[in-house]
């Protein structure tokens, strides 16, 4: 059966570069960056397309965001996607990952669709909040990869808590759980960023290199348990149905469980 899949996607500041924080202290000083692809979002891409060359259909990708996110749309047809949707917004510090979430779900009810993956987190605020918003919203469930992730970030215990009730870990949960290095008021950001980048500037560049990518390739290579019959089993049924029309229709969703 073909699959017609939405693939939510984030631009995100490139972490090899030097930032700076703006007078404000609410976001960081964007005129001089560049962006990439947000890495947790690449792999959903990835398994999207792994997906319709299994099973035939569409790739649609999606981002909420600023006109420079249209460099990121191009890239990710060139890697398999069909179509590309940007919903503008040209200040995306302005709004939290819960809004980001319901906006991109206004926008996925728009488009016919099966399967909707989205990255695990963002490589800059670490939120791990917009996928599961989707999900809560429409009723359908992540992809094993993302379950996998959210398994070995907080435990198989937190992850049901989490997943079960729809609730949202708080910064100071986070902080706990790993997931944070430190919860700081907006006021002391920029003079808590200068000490940590300055203990780092101190230390020897190819180490810091080398653990960077080691990370990276250690987290890349979790074992994922095949679970596509889960998928189809959620986003095939009268729930998923009855939990998109619910939101259009702004009401409730009643569940069978079917």
């Amino acid at each position: 059966m073909a699959l017609n899949i939405v693939v939510c996607l984030k631009q995100v500041p490139n972490p090899d570069l030097q930032f700076q924080i703006n007078a404000e202290g609410t976001d960081l000083k964007r005129d001089a960056l560049n962006y990439r692809t947000n890495g947790a979002d690449e792999y959903a891409l990835e398994e999207a397309v792994r997906l319709k060359e299994k099973h035939g259909g569409r790739v649609v990708t999606m981002t909420v965001g600023p006109k420079r996110t249209e460099q990121m749309l191009r890239e990710a047809l060139a890697k398999g996607g069909d179509e590309a949707v940007r919903v503008a917004y040209e200040d995306p510090a302005a709004f939290d990952s819960v809004k980001v979430a319901r906006i991109l779900a206004a926008a996925i009810k728009t488009i016919p669709h099966d399967l909707v993956l989205a990255g695990v987190q963002s490589d800059d605020y670490i939120n791990s909040l917009t996928g599961g918003e989707i999900a809560r919203t429409l009723g359908n469930c992540l992809s094993m990869a993302n379950y996998s992730r959210v398994v070995d970030a907080v435990g198989p215990a937190r992850a049901k808590e989490l997943l079960l009730t729809a609730r949202l870990l708080s910064a100071e949960e986070a902080l706990a759980a790993g997931l944070l290095n430190a919860v700081v008021p907006p006021t002391d950001l920029e003079r808590y960023l200068g000490e940590v980048a300055a203990s780092i500037c101190r230390l020897a560049p190819l180490t810091l290199q080398v653990s960077k990518e080691a990370i990276r390739r250690i987290q890349e290579r979790r074992c994922v348990v095949e679970g596509e019959d889960l998928l189809l089993r959620c986003y095939l049924s009268e729930d998923f149905r009855e939990g998109v029309q619910a939101f259009l229709d702004k009401r409730a969703p009643v569940w069978k469980g079917r």
